[in-house]
């Protein structure tokens, strides 16, 4: 085939390759991310030590990042090492690395251009260099200079180090300087290299020097601590074809009120920092778009994004990480949907709690009515009084709620506890051990996890929850709340402990019957129970003891989502039931004034709630 110049085929290449290496440098506009590449590169070199220095250098803000990992081509003298750098952009030695060799050095550096993101952080830099004991060499470059120099560094103040490097970047920005301070930028680094920090023995620190009289001098950098509850039951997504991912994720509860969010990562440098946004801003993709979750996932065979090294190259390892994520995303949507069952629970408790706190001083304040049998306490314990509330935990176990108060490590002395924290792992425990519930009603379980002593452990512990028998179970990590069905039965609820490779399970024995209904009834009010009746128009009824609610009415659906107004339509419907109750054969007109009375004797506790 023909290739003379009208053969129709050309070699792409650029007009100016320094134009290139301009329009490289500026796609990088994040300054906190070109120092944290400066600290990547540190890491690749294998550093124990990373310091970040921040000071003024000629009456302007400058920044360092000195190391001491195994210093810029360590096999080369050190101004062919330096001239290297500046002469090989875009042909990283790091490239050659398989992605399993880049998985094991944990190395994301792959183009050979990040050290050109300074650009956005000063104009100019200084790669500082020694290895074993070598001349200090120094190559220096300046912001849109398209010459660089390699030169000896004159003797005086050397630092003694004989292998370091330290990449010093002079006359910052003013837009650069307020991202940069040492608070903002170990905040920063604490999450775009979590993963690094991790995984490798190193300390990265900031020094302040430029802060003054009880300004915070010295920072740790320490990875991000996620606040959520960890769902430990992920562990890892499997890729087709490729490494599985690692998943580490955290539940935000929604009481919260704080939005989570979940990076994508590649060997322990953040790719994405919310993967809600990987389909772009305008489509956000569910479930992450919830801000329910927290966390990261790592999968080490993407191909990083140069330049920004945020987002990834659309090729066959990231085509098949897509077509694994649904899998993931479909356990989330159910872990999400058990949520909303426990908080169901928890909120028809919680309804309970504040109407009896309403209705309380009713018996009082008006003597002459009567309120409703209510399911008593459970053999052995003292029915409640006329408008005394009933016990939030009710039968054997009834401590539980005290116990939320046993300092962590109860069981051995103070001074070994000072010494020896609790673990690991050893027995975990299921409090109350044994319950009977009426059909229908609830009760709150709480594991405890104990090391070899028997002192508590609070921390680093995940909690699985199953149910074995009739009724319904939802678990938040220590905690568990199990609802009876309508019909007497036993139910086994078991509990299994994990931390690190230990093991522990434990298991409660719950007797659902209808003699705990027998056992004492008092005057009171009773627990409101959910009851679906869309054919039906009424909103409230008793059957017996028991008081159904239609939570299909259009008014229950209109207060539902609202805790206040739910509240208030809960509180206006026991009214009507007490009045009915002691004065159903009055007239319409005689009994709505009844009613107002009953709502006025309740109205100021039920502003305050």
């Amino acid at each position: 085939m023909a290739r003379g110049k009208d053969s129709g085929r050309i070699r792409l290449q650029p007009a100016d390759s320094f134009d290139l290496i301009r329009l490289i440098a500026r796609s990088q506009s994040d300054p906190r991310k070109a120092v944290a590449e400066l600290v990547q590169n540190s890491l690749d070199a294998g550093a124990n030590h990373v310091r970040v220095s921040w000071f003024t250098h000629q009456g302007r803000r400058a920044l360092s990042v000195w190391d001491d990992g195994q210093g810029v081509f360590p096999d080369l003298d050190r101004p062919a090492a330096l001239r290297t750098i500046a002469t090989t952009l875009g042909r990283s030695h790091k490239a050659k690395l398989s992605p399993a060799e880049r998985r094991e050095q944990m190395t994301l550096g792959k183009y050979g251009i990040g050290l050109l993101g300074f650009w956005s952080v000063g104009e100019r830099m200084e790669i500082r260099s020694r290895v074993a004991g070598s001349e200090f060499w120094v190559l220096e470059l300046a912001e849109d200079v398209r010459d660089a120099t390699v030169r000896r560094r004159p003797g005086g103040h050397l630092p003694l180090d004989p292998t370091m490097t330290e990449v010093v970047v002079t006359r910052l920005h003013p837009s650069a300087e307020a991202a940069l301070k040492p608070r903002r930028l170990a905040a920063y680094l604490a999450g775009e290299l979590r993963g690094q920090l991790l995984d490798r023995t190193v300390e990265l620190e900031i020094i302040d020097r430029v802060g003054r009289g009880l300004a915070q001098k010295r920072r740790v950098v320490r990875p991000v601590k996620y606040m959520g509850i960890p769902l430990t039951q992920l562990g890892e997504l499997t890729v087709e074809g490729f490494a599985a991912a690692r998943v580490e994720l955290y539940l935000v509860p929604e009481a919260e009120g704080r939005r989570g969010m979940v990076a994508l990562a590649c060997g322990g440098g953040t790719v994405l920092p919310d993967i809600a946004l990987m389909d772009g801003p305008e489509a956000p993709r569910a479930p992450w778009s919830a801000g329910r979750f927290e966390g990261v996932i790592d999968f080490p065979d993407l191909t990083v994004a140069p330049s920004t090294r945020r987002g990834f190259v659309p090729d066959a390892p990231a085509e098949a990480f897509l077509a694994a994520l649904p899998t993931l995303e479909a356990r989330l949507r159910v872990i999400l949907d058990e949520e909303a069952v426990r908080r169901r629970v928890e909120d028809e408790a919680d309804d309970a709690k504040a109407l009896r706190r309403l209705f309380r001083r009713l018996p009082k304040s008006l003597p002459h009515y009567t309120l409703f049998e209510v399911e008593g306490p459970g053999p052995g314990r003292t029915p409640a009084g006329p408008g005394e509330t009933m016990p939030e935990v009710e039968g054997e176990g009834a401590g539980v709620e005290a116990e939320e108060f046993e300092p962590a490590g109860a069981g051995g002395s103070p001074d070994t506890d000072l010494l020896y924290p609790p673990g690991p792992l050893a027995a975990v425990e299921v409090r109350p051990r044994r319950s009977t519930l009426a059909p229908g009603g609830s009760r709150a379980l709480r594991a405890v996890a104990k090391d070899a002593d028997g002192r508590r452990i609070d921390d680093g512990v995940g909690f699985e929850w199953r149910l074995a028998g009739p009724g319904q179970l939802a678990g938040d990590g220590a905690r568990a709340v199990y609802r009876a069905p309508d019909d007497p039965g036993e139910a086994r609820v078991r509990v299994l402990a994990t931390s690190g490779a230990a093991l522990a399970e434990a298991e409660a024995a719950i007797n659902v019957s209808e003699d705990a209904v027998e056992a004492g009834v008092a005057a009171g009010v009773p627990e409101p129970r959910k009851v679906e009746a869309p054919a039906e128009d009424w909103r409230s009824r008793f059957r017996g003891i028991r008081w159904d609610v239609n939570t299909a009415h259009p008014d229950w659906l209109l207060v539902r989502d609202d805790k206040r107004r739910r509240l208030a339509y809960l509180a206006q419907l026991f009214a009507k039931e007490v009045v009915l109750r002691n004065f159903g054969g009055e007239a319409g007109g005689q009994i709505l004034e009844r009613l107002v009375q009953v709502l006025t004797r309740i109205g100021e506790p039920a502003r305050r709630a």
